[in-house]
């Protein structure tokens, strides 16, 4: 944190064991800004009552921006200078941030000490204020992605950060966290699978090597940050399942693992890197199987990696990580700049893993507008879906915007729907939430929780005996993508057959036309699509496309407006099998063949007739297959004695 900005410069490359230069000097830090949750302070020496309550409160205000993390510079001005205070008076500082901490009960930690100057000797510190654990749904969660190419060792570098026991060499520690029988067999990932390792207020690892910690529950009760790990697939035989993962799981950081011993990056590896920058995720990069690369294997990969990083449509700033003061300096940079940390590691001889390890501890949340993402409407995105014995359905997933409450009367009775289910959505109510697997009375916007369903009768959900039961009712189907919506409890929320989107086209060997077909990932979301037109790109602010009931929109007929490579325009797609729920200012990502590869926004959604018929003939032919099934009981015959019985 204490010096330059490398994020804003060339970095050079350096020789064989250091790629940049880590010594460089700094005169200050970038000014203090009022969001965030990094505070700068000169020195707190022996406050005043009325002062210490200002100070309390000053932190409260940050924890709260950090997601229960701060950070404090001490010794520091506003404007960045780096003042410094003598051993004595850093102390007396440092004290006063502990009494500060206990007020809120959380736990202060000083992070590193530097000396600013030798006569008189003048320090400056960085400290680590965290919350601590007050209750079994306090802790803080960071998600992270891991990505890359199959045999990179993304599964045993994951299996070596959750047990803290080295691998052997061929894939041992692996073997906790594949979840089939085919995948142990082949050694290759085919689902998307959660791992988690917390840490403590002090930033000590907590996982299933720690004393008397053996399950998620245990490691959730002890830790007051918890980073979950999504691990994906690396065969491109699974990549439509990897991209799902990263644009339905909603993760906070990607992080891209490359086998040192490739010699470069691999077209999987490449693509893995460009969909997270596409989504804005942050991403850093993790080399493993350094012990077995020879030093012309290491530089390949690495100065290929370099090359990649710095292209035009990245253009990212490479650190790698040899030491705590590159550590500290890629967090302090890493979400706010173009900053990318490279670590370089070995799951069978541990090299850089503590290093690796503490970057994760000081990894902070990326901070959003969480204040009015709380005051919006309910908006829960499916992940995955269980069915619990004496529970009944329960979704996995991540909650977008609002809050949902279970323990008070009033949140607990609340109407919500689930949907859609070709155009159909259903009434329901949550009446229980597992945060990691631990029982929990609420969650908040930004928070992966599963919750408990109980459906109601669509004719009075809101009366207290209207409820169906714990499954769904028949002819509803349950999947990923479908969204758990808020509101007034009688209103039903509808979904779109079609939608606009500014879309930049990033690769097609030809050109989109109308009619082209791919596949859409929104969200959730992924489902085939076709575009029926293509307009002249259009300012942000378009309206809301609402056609005339009734009246279907036209296609009409094909023209000539195409979309090339580096392309933008305004797309209208239609989904090809159900209708979907999409929210305008969403990220659309359209794939197809030939490595077609579009990102955009969401511009306008079209609210038509077409999807509330489409519901109606559904419910017909639902009645219809009941009655003929009630009637093929009653009209089954039985012989017996020669007498037809009907």
């Amino acid at each position: 944190m204490f010096r330059r900005n490398e994020a804003t410069e060339t970095i050079p490359v350096t020789s064989g064991a250091s790629f940049f230069a880590s010594n460089v000097d700094a005169d200050g830090l970038p000014p203090e800004i009022e969001e965030g949750n990094v505070e700068y302070k000169l020195k707190l020496i022996d406050p005043p009552p009325e002062r210490l309550e200002h100070l309390v409160t000053q932190m409260k205000w940050r924890l709260a921006e950090g997601y229960g993390e701060a950070m404090y510079e001490v010794g520091v001005s506003d404007k960045g200078g780096l003042v410094g205070l003598t051993p004595a008076d850093l102390a007396a500082s440092i004290d006063t941030l502990r009494r500060m901490g206990q007020a809120l009960r959380a736990d202060v930690s000083i992070i590193r000490e530097r000396q600013v100057s030798a006569d008189p000797v003048r320090m400056v510190a960085e400290v680590l204020v965290r919350k601590c654990l007050t209750d079994d749904q306090h802790f803080l969660e960071v998600r992270v992605a891991i990505v890359g190419p199959a045999d990179a060792g993304k599964s045993t570098l994951l299996g070596v950060l959750t047990h803290s026991e080295k691998d052997n060499g061929r894939g041992k520690s692996r073997l906790n966290l594949l979840r089939h029988r085919h995948e142990i067999e082949s050694g290759r990932t085919s689902s998307i699978s959660h791992q988690i390792i917390g840490f403590d207020p002090r930033g000590e690892l907590i996982n299933y090597a720690t004393t008397n910690v053996s399950s998620w529950e245990q490691i959730c009760e002890t830790a007051a940050k918890i980073v979950t790990f999504l691990d994906t697939c690396g065969h491109p035989k699974y990549q439509k399942t990897t991209i799902s993962g990263l644009t339905g799981h909603a993760p906070d950081y990607a992080c891209l693992i490359v086998g040192a011993n490739a010699g470069g990056l691999s077209e999987i590896g490449k693509e893995h890197l460009g969909i997270a920058v596409v989504l804005k995720v942050p991403v850093f990069v993790v080399l493993t199987k350094i012990d077995v690369a020879t030093p012309e294997q290491l530089t390949r990969t690495i100065g290929s990696l370099l090359s990649l990083l710095k292209t035009p449509g990245i253009r990212r700033v490479p650190i790698v990580i040899q030491n705590e003061d590159d550590l500290i300096v890629s967090v302090s940079s890493f979400v706010s700049s173009r900053v990318v940390p490279i670590f370089l590691t070995s799951s069978v001889t541990g090299d850089n893993l503590p290093l690796l390890t503490k970057f994760l501890n000081l990894l902070p949340k990326p901070v959003r507008d969480h204040e009015k993402l709380l005051e919006e409407e309910v908006e829960y995105q499916t992940e995955e879906i269980y069915s619990v014995p004496d529970v009944g359905c329960v979704l996995g997933g991540v909650l977008l915007s609002g809050r949902i409450n279970v323990s008070l009367p009033s949140s607990a009775s609340k109407v919500y729907f689930i949907g859609p289910d070709r155009g159909r959505f259903v009434p329901v109510r949550v009446t229980s939430i597992h945060r990691q697997r631990c029982p929990v009375n609420y969650m908040k916007a930004g928070q992966a929780a599963s919750c408990a369903l109980t459906f109601l009768s669509p004719e009075a959900p809101g009366s207290e005996h209207s409820a169906t039961g714990t499954f769904p009712p028949p002819g509803f189907k349950l999947r990923k993508g479908q969204v758990l919506l808020g509101g007034d409890g009688v209103t039903m929320p509808q979904a779109c057959w079609e939608f606009e989107a500014d879309i930049n086209v990033l690769y097609h060997a030809g050109a989109i036309q109308e009619g082209c077909h791919g596949v859409l990932y929104i969200d959730g979301v992924r489902q085939g699509a076709k575009v029926i037109r293509i307009d002249p790109p259009s300012p942000a602010t378009s309206p809301v496309v609402t056609p005339t009931r009734g009246v279907p929109p036209s296609v009409g007929k094909p023209g000539n407006l195409s979309l090339r490579t580096g392309d933008r325009g305004r797309v209208r797609f239609r989904f090809a099998y159900e209708p979907e729920w999409v929210k305008k200012g969403g990220t659309v990502l359209f794939r197809g063949e030939g490595r077609m590869k579009c990102v955009g926004k969401v511009a306008a959604v079209s609210f038509d007739a077409r999807a509330l018929f489409f519901v109606k003939v559904l419910k017909k032919k639902e009645k219809l297959r009941a009655s003929k099934k009630h009637l093929k009981v009653h009209l089954s015959c039985e012989y017996s004695e020669g007498v037809t019985t009907i």
